[in-house]
């Protein structure tokens, strides 16, 4: 495979070229190689230069030729490296370093007696430039302890490549990164029309670049990223970050980004020219055991890429909880999470207690939306789920829907039917035995909560405190009449409303509900480990 050898200067009729990459003068290419773990000189710049290891992109010439004289077009002359280079593009002052070589007459670093505020070495970077840095380097040690060349010499093959990513960069790099800038002078209309529309055959045409090159190029920027990435392993987090976050990377991780930016470029031009038919498209990697460079694409919509949800999920961070336990009334949402505390699971991703307000409201949209399976990719005979799994545990009082274990059942089965119907229509099958956890019905017996989980002994120095009788609610004969009522209760299997009214009260659940809720509290945690720990425990399936 060969490519064109271009001068740089064939940039300059790229539309929009350097506005979303940039252009670096050496003081700013060292800053920014040191944030990605470089420490570079002028002297070492120098060196890489005349040793053909990392040649500028761009040369500015005190000396104008009218024959070298390049149309910019009507570029705002900014003051900044690509006012300077497009200046001198208009002046006849731009030059090739790949094409002129390098002289003694163009220092790198200020001669003495030369005023500072006048003379620039004249060199500019292509940001790209630095992705290949860690393999210039090496190279350069390789040549210094041995006074020779590495067997494998960069040549022409990188430098194309940078040309490729300059040339493109205006079309593919704002949809990598998630943002496009506009610098000034540019008309915001014509570039996304650019964008758009301009040919990406002709822009890799203007960088001589090899279209059959991109798959390769790419897969071994993304090779070299796996490798040296000290934080690959949040790869699959880290590509659904916005740049404006993994930017802030320093070091090896931020370097292998900017590969993986790179090697992003190169794929979103391979796969328009593929879907033209000119090259061929990248292969299939559904069912592949064994990891290749194109499972790090950056790309989040990459077919391999896993969701967000699946990734926060591997790495414990899901914000689904594990369980959704649905209670009736307010006592309920009182005590259940001060119960799952004590179980060590108060964490709201591992189990969240949500309130009904009454045994008659129907649960299926909570089934529906919060305990269907997400389903991502078909791999074979199985789903891959976008998201952990949550089961739906519901604990009512024994009425209307829930008077009976049947009724219980009958509505069970009923909401199994909805969260099938759902994964239906995401085209997935959940199994029998997979489904049949997903929802779970407890009632508390024959009796109402409060009467089904507390003794008499309990629950009436809570309602004496609730009533704020005073020493009236301590009598012997307070307390007896209470005593009955709520054995009457027990037997007609009432709400505990009905004794406390009888006895005049006027009931304030909360208030009660916080005074029960230290009663015996060591004594009820057997209420909800087995299942509760076992929906949670069954929950970090990853498959259907």
């Amino acid at each position: 495979m060969k490519h064109q050898v271009r001068s740089s200067l064939e940039l300059l009729k790229v539309p929009f070229v350097f506005t979303q990459d940039e252009l670096l003068d050496t003081g700013s290419f060292i800053r920014k190689a040191k944030e990605r773990g470089y420490i570079l000189s002028l002297e070492t710049l120098q060196a890489l230069h005349v040793h053909g290891l990392l040649v500028p992109i761009f040369r500015v010439s005190d000396t104008a030729v009218e024959g070298r004289r390049v149309d910019v077009g009507g570029v705002l002359l900014e003051q900044n490296p690509r006012g300077w280079v497009m200046r001198a593009a208009l002046e006849g002052r731009l030059r090739d370093p790949r094409e002129e070589g390098y002289s003694s007459a163009w220092p790198y670093k200020r001669p003495e007696g030369v005023d500072l505020a006048t003379w620039w070495n004249g060199f500019v970077y292509s940001s790209w430039q630095l992705i290949g840095l860690n393999e210039a380097l090496a190279r350069y040690r390789f040549v210094r302890q041995r006074n020779a060349w590495p067997v494998h010499h960069p040549g022409m093959g990188f430098h194309s490549m940078v040309l490729a990513l300059v040339a493109l960069s205006p079309r593919n790099l704002g949809g990598v990164l998630g943002r496009i800038s506009f610098p000034g002078g540019i008309d915001e209309r014509s570039l996304w029309k650019f964008r758009s529309e301009f040919p990406m055959i002709d822009l890799l045409g203007v960088s001589g670049f090899n279209p059959v090159g991109l798959r390769g190029r790419a897969e071994t920027l993304l090779a070299r990223a796996h490798s040296r990435d000290p934080l690959v392993k949040w790869l699959p987090l880290v590509r659904h970050t916005s740049y404006s976050g993994w930017s802030k990377l320093k070091g090896d991780p931020l370097d292998c980004m900017w590969k993986r930016v790179a090697a992003e470029v190169l794929l979103r031009a391979h796969d328009e020219l593929a879907e033209r038919g000119l090259i061929e498209p990248l292969p299939d990697l559904t069912g592949e055991g064994w990891w290749t460079p194109l499972h790090d694409r950056l790309n989040p919509r990459y077919e391999e890429a896993a969701t967000l949800e699946r990734a926060l999920g591997d790495f414990g961070l899901s914000p689904h909880p594990r369980v959704i336990v649905l209670v009736e009334g307010e006592t309920e949402l009182i005590h259940i999470p001060r119960l799952l505390a004590q179980l060590g699971l108060a964490d709201p991703q591992q189990v969240r207690v949500q309130r009904s307000k009454g045994s008659k409201v129907s649960p299926q949209l909570i089934a529906r939306y919060g305990v269907t399976p997400r389903v991502g990719r078909r791999v074979g005979d199985i789903w891959l789920l976008d998201a952990t799994p949550t089961a739906l545990v519901i604990a009512m009082d024994a009425e209307n829907k829930w008077a009976t274990p049947e009724k219980c059942e009958t509505e069970r089965q009923a909401l199994l039917a909805a969260i099938q119907e759902e994964a239906r229509s995401q085209g997935a099958e959940i199994p029998d035995d997979y489904l049949n956890f997903l929802v779970t019905v407890h009632v508390w017996g024959d009796d109402k909560y409060e009467l089904a989980n507390f003794t008499d002994n309990e629950l009436i120095p809570a309602i004496a405190q609730v009533a704020n009788r005073g020493p009236e609610a301590e009598s012997p004969a307070w307390q007896a009449e209470m005593r009955k009522l709520l054995e009457e209760a027990r037997a007609a299997h009432d709400d505990i409303k009905v004794p406390i009214g009888r006895m005049r009260i006027r009931l304030d659940k909360v208030a009660m509900a916080e005074s029960l809720a230290a009663a015996s509290k060591e004594a009820r945690k057997g209420i909800f480990e087995a299942w509760l720990c076992d929906s949670c425990d069954r929950t970090c399936e990853e498959r259907i």
